[in-house]
């Protein structure tokens, strides 16, 4: 008998089983009732589901209360790793049902039209019991091989050794639940206060200093390398440059050393001071990362960073066009601001005239642009890289003498 046809036939437990099973692409594993079941007293059961008519006596036959004891039935009778987890995480989830229920309960009928500001003590007690539910899984089962963190750690860094990754793990989730519990205990809004960012700020420290014990210089610039925020910005930032690794390795130690100078920031405005500090830094960085590529690399840096190019690069491939698409399109963009910029700065130009030139620049666009994007790239292209489009529009000129009035500002 099909696993599928058992579990269509069971409870709620058993179609999450289902889920998982589809998920998995079984489609035809053994039977699931065998003889080592049937010698334990369910030989009607299995007997039925041989007969290919599932009953619920099919699912008695492997449930039990004890989730030990769960757990070893369906490994005996040969469930696939990520079934078992599935079951068993089903049972557990409804074991808490009561709990949770009681919190939705409390919160009473809300109408439509309003909605209610979040309650910290409720939101504290979802999250302990989200957290009681995940332990005893992981009490049950060991930490999921396939999404747990230690799971995603070893696919990030293959050749650190199992007992290191499990540090790592625990590391990473002790200090993720703390982070967790200040983002939790924020005010209206989201928005963390100077004490929380420090806090967190605090947080990152002390972690990274766990993680650079319980490594090898070589492991810890390794580990930085693949899974740090840093890493993860720049790789993001660098999608339409083609780094070598060389120079993502620059990159990555100019950016740290950046981060390092201006603190990580978690929301929040920041004083005159520290603008300052960070347009410094920020120009420092911007010298350094000239010095190490040389002119004409570092002119192909600053346009793989700039936002409508990226944008233009991501279009380009998926209508599938030839890298070089980018290139061209990017340059007529330069090309039509800069006469754009001319036009709009042109004070013996009446608005008018201005109108109607900065009009014709859009035409320009469409035209040299249609015959290789399509009509609905072209479309496309003004939403995703093309917004600069929406800055050809005329704007008045301040009269000769005449500081242009600041929106809520003295005169």
């Amino acid at each position: 008998m099909k696993v599928s046809s058992l579990l269509l036939g069971a409870s709620l437990i058993a179609n999450a089983a289902l889920v998982a099973c589809l998920v998995l692409g079984v489609s035809n594993p053994s039977p699931v009732i065998s003889s080592r079941t049937a010698a334990t007293g369910a030989t009607g059961a299995a007997a039925t589901a041989a007969a290919g008519s599932p009953t619920a006596e099919t699912w008695t036959a492997l449930h039990s209360e004890d989730l030990t004891v769960q757990r070893d039935r369906l490994i005996a009778e040969g469930f696939p790793p990520a079934m078992i987890r599935a079951i068993l995480a089903a049972q557990i989830r409804e074991g808490f049902a009561a709990r949770r229920k009681a919190f939705d309960t409390a919160r009473g009928e809300i109408p439509f039209w309003k909605t209610v500001a979040p309650d910290p003590q409720a939101q504290a007690a979802m999250r302990a019991i989200a957290k009681e539910e995940q332990k005893a899984l992981t009490d049950l089962l060991g930490p999921d091989p396939e999404n747990g963190s230690a799971a995603t750690l070893q696919r990030q860094l293959p050749n650190l050794p199992a007992d290191k990754i499990a540090q790592l793990a625990a590391i990473r989730d002790d200090y993720g639940q703390r982070r967790s519990d200040i983002y939790a205990n924020q005010g209206p809004g989201g928005t963390a206060s100077p004490a929380d960012r420090d806090k967190l700020a605090a947080l990152d420290k002390a972690m990274h200093a766990e993680i650079a014990a319980t490594l090898t210089p070589q492991e810890l610039e390794d580990y930085d390398l693949r899974t740090s925020n840093t890493a993860n910005q720049l790789r993001y930032s660098l999608t339409a440059f083609d780094a070598t690794e060389q120079e993502f390795r620059t990159l990555f130690q100019l950016q740290q050393a950046f981060n390092d100078r201006i603190g990580t920031q978690y929301g929040g405005p920041l004083s005159q001071d520290e603008m300052k500090a960070r347009s410094d830094a920020q120009k420092q960085l911007n010298d350094d990362i000239k010095a190490a590529f040389g002119d004409a690399r570092y002119a192909e840096y600053q346009r793989a960073n700039d936002y409508n190019f990226r944008q233009t690069s991501q279009l380009v491939a998926r209508l599938q066009l030839p890298p070089e698409t980018t290139n061209e399109i990017y340059a007529l963009q330069q090309d039509i601001q800069q006469r754009a910029r001319t036009i709009q700065t042109n004070r013996a130009l009446t608005q008018d005239d201005r109108t109607q030139q900065l009009a014709a620049l859009v035409d320009e666009v469409r035209t040299k642009l249609t015959p290789g994007l399509g009509e609905s790239g072209f479309e496309a292209y003004k939403q995703y890289g093309g917004s600069w489009l929406q800055n050809l529009q005329p704007r008045p000129l301040p009269a000769a003498g005449v500081r242009p009035a600041i929106p809520g500002g003295g005169p």
